[in-house]
């Protein structure tokens, strides 16, 4: 195996993901909640199951399952907060400037399909599910498996797919800068944990948020909302670079290996699994209204 078959990964997963969308909202014993979880697990864990399979004896992917040391976790956890409230806020904009449907998906979209639903199984469904799965496959499987490329290209490509695989148009910009500091996370700490826990966190605050403007939009809350959560953004970006700069002074994280450049990296972004990845992610902004 090779990291440009490695690559083909996320386009698989997103077909998959197309498919399920062709399935209907509910089957015999699955509401819809329960049919989406399934089906989009199974979407990223069964390419990953194959991939891993067919080069598990020429280039193995590591998984980086093991825990990390507590002197992580004030730079993940601010890191995630910083990183998921500019994902909210720049897919808020970009929603708002698509139009009025793409803004009450993103914004409203989970509560209005699976209304009714106990708050705590929203969380463990469209918040840990999601976050555990996608991040093992992410940048667990396919980072280790572009790593041969260097590590910059391996978190940018693994940025870019999940972005596509994962989000919408208006969603596209926010996700992308997540997944470049969750790649980043997973090869500064050499564990995928970070990335799950900053994704769990990415997820929640979006469930919280939306939750938030549905409930208190019609009271005017939104101005007030931006307002704090923009002076959050800044000062946990803050304090997560002040951390992060001093984890690297100290020589407590790793720096991004291999590679030559970000202009390499960028070239190595135009690889075929990515195209195909690009291919799809059109259908599908064309296609799933």
């Amino acid at each position: 195996m090779s990291p440009a078959v490695y690559s083909m990964m996320p386009a698989a997963a997103l077909g998959l993901l197309l498919l399920a969308s062709l399935l209907p909202e509910s089957l015999p014993g699955l509401g819809p909640l329960a049919l989406d979880t399934l089906a989009g697990a199974a979407a990223f864990l069964a390419p990953l199951l194959v991939f891993g399979l067919l080069g598990r004896k020429t280039y193995p992917m590591r998984f980086r399952m093991r825990f990390n040391r507590l002197r992580f976790i004030p730079f993940v956890l601010l890191a995630s907060a910083a990183v998921s409230l500019f994902s909210f806020f720049s897919s808020y904009l970009t929603a708002s400037l698509l139009g009025g449907a793409a803004l009450r998906d993103m914004v409203y979209g989970s509560f209005v399909r699976y209304g009714g639903t106990p708050g705590w199984l929203l969380v463990l469904t469209l918040g840990a599910v999601p976050a555990l799965t996608e991040e093992i496959f992410f940048r667990g499987g396919l980072l280790s498996g572009l790593e041969d490329w260097g590590q910059p290209a391996a978190v940018l490509i693994s940025a870019l797919c999940s972005a596509m695989a994962c989000g919408s148009a208006a969603s596209f910009p926010g996700l992308l800068v997540s997944g470049l500091v969750f790649g980043y996370m997973t090869a500064a700490t050499d564990s995928i944990w970070p990335a799950a826990a900053g994704r769990l966190i990415h997820n929640l605050v979006n469930l919280a948020m939306g939750y938030g403007l549905r409930r208190y939009a019609v009271f005017g809350a939104w101005p007030y909302l931006m307002i704090l959560g923009t002076t959050l953004l800044f000062v946990f970006t803050y304090l997560a670079a002040a951390c992060l700069e001093g984890l690297l002074a100290k020589g407590r994280v790793r720096r991004l290996r291999g590679g030559r450049g970000p202009r390499a990296a960028l070239i190595r972004a135009l690889c075929p699994g990515v195209l195909a990845t690009a291919a799809l992610f059109a259908v599908k902004i064309a296609w799933i209204k």
